[in-house]
């Protein structure tokens, strides 16, 4: 039998799964971009570490779960 509770944090995980397959498609793209600049415009550093700065943000939101450092306790 399924609850309330149960049905929103199915929800949820259906959430979570949908925004970790975009950030996944991102990084692949981002990857993909920065792995040209590299081979054929070098000398453009500073729009490859732009890059580079960009996906490790989103490693680090997404899949490190830094933001549960802050939450409150009823937020987890």
């Amino acid at each position: 039998m399924n609850t309330k509770k149960d049905e929103n944090m199915d929800a949820q995980k259906r959430e979570a799964y949908r925004k970790g397959i975009s950030v996944i498609v991102l990084l692949v793209f981002f990857t993909l971009g920065e792995f040209w600049m590299g081979a054929v415009a070098y000398n453009w550093w500073a729009a490859i570490m732009g890059i580079a700065l960009l996906k490790a943000f989103l490693v680090v939101r997404d899949y490190m779960h830094i933001g549960r450092l802050f939450a409150a306790e009823e937020e987890v």
